[in-house]
């Protein structure tokens, strides 16, 4: 069966971005002092501020590319059978990493509080309630797969 057109554009989405997420977070440290030189706000002038920046950045870059992995991984389920305990724990992984990252951005806001910083936060916990409940979604339709698949 030939594969949808939504589902190549999907699968070629997600393999350009995690490309570019994994550049980008190569590169972190070239773009933030290249930025910090043009740019000048009120935390950029703290000390210490450009290393915690830097850090930050790169825990949240690798976890969105983790993520994405994990998305790419799950699409290749798709054409054969994408209910599979692999996939079940696929979206718990992704769940837990939005539920670190919603910490980590939250954890953020009492350091260097922004309305992007809490956006964020506010987003990747919204992420994480979504792959927990996908998670137990798939979890049932593995379990009545498995059941079906010991009927004769």
């Amino acid at each position: 069966m030939k594969e949808p057109i939504v589902s190549r554009i999907f699968r070629f989405a997600l393999y350009a971005v995690f490309c570019v997420g994994v550049l980008l977070t190569m590169t972190l440290p070239f773009m933030l002092d290249t930025y910090f030189d043009i740019i000048y706000d009120a935390y950029s002038l703290r000390e210490g501020y450009r290393w915690f920046i830097l850090v930050f950045l790169m825990v949240a870059g690798s976890a969105g590319t983790w993520v994405v992995l994990e998305m790419i991984m799950m699409m290749r389920s798709i054409p054969s059978d994408p209910f599979v305990r692999r996939n079940e724990k696929a979206l718990k992984r992704i769940g837990i990493i939005f539920t670190a990252m919603a910490v980590l951005f939250f954890g953020k806001c009492f350091i260097y509080v922004t309305i992007l910083t809490l956006a964020g936060g506010i987003i990747f916990l919204l992420g994480a309630l979504f792959a927990f409940t996908l998670t137990e979604l798939f979890s049932r339709a593995v379990a009545f797969r498995e059941e079906n698949d010991l009927t004769i």
